[in-house]
């Protein structure tokens, strides 16, 4: 009795594995995968209607103007900033951008805290605290909308943290090939980082 009740455990086991494996390839084949456009520095970037977290930013554009890795004590040295948080970042990846309203309606915007920086398994999210820092203007706000036929240059401060990387990726982070990933779906644009 014993031997057939295994039995029974064994093929039950494999009959849900199998249901389970045939539910997953059906899942996959009919979800398509995104389109995937890469942009370089300088290039404008149109979001159209693609979405990046939560909404479509239809009517902005993003630029890249210039992108570098810098250690935290050369953040600070750049914008001319003191040292006044206790958990920080061992690199920033500061990249300038502009942010253009061609002519997106009223009720559109930007949230930059969406924004981040990838390549495979590495990704690197805006630090909200060294953004304000470096945007002294615009007092930490990183929710934006700006009015039409308007742009604004943006520094953006992406942290980098050593114990999030292997320590040969740490030590070779400058030609990883990040990407600033401007929106997801249903194409996902991003800018190359590495000039070209």
């Amino acid at each position: 009795m014993k031997k057939w009740r295994n039995l029974f455990v064994i093929i039950s086991v494999l009959l849900l594995l199998f249901i389970g494996w045939k539910r997953y390839r059906i899942v996959n084949y009919t979800i398509q995968s995104p389109e995937i456009r890469t942009f370089q520095l300088g290039e404008e970037v149109e979001m159209e209607k693609d979405i990046l977290i939560n909404y479509t930013m239809e009517g902005y554009s993003i630029t890249v103007t210039a992108a570098e890795i810098l250690t935290y004590d050369e953040f600070l040295d750049k914008y001319l900033l003191e040292d006044e948080y206790s958990y920080v970042p061992e690199k920033i990846y500061d990249v300038e951008v502009i942010l253009k309203n061609s002519n997106a309606a009223w009720d559109t915007g930007i949230n930059l805290s969406e924004f981040y920086l990838q390549k495979g398994a590495v990704c690197a999210s805006l630090d909200i605290n060294l953004y304000g820092e470096a945007n002294p203007d615009l007092g930490g706000i990183f929710m934006l909308a700006l009015r039409p036929e308007s742009e604004i240059r943006l520094r953006l401060p992406f942290a980098l943290y050593k114990d999030n990387f292997k320590a040969k990726t740490w030590e070779n982070l400058e030609n990883q090939g990040l990407e600033l990933v401007v929106t997801l779906y249903p194409v996902k644009k991003v800018i190359s980082l590495s000039g070209g």
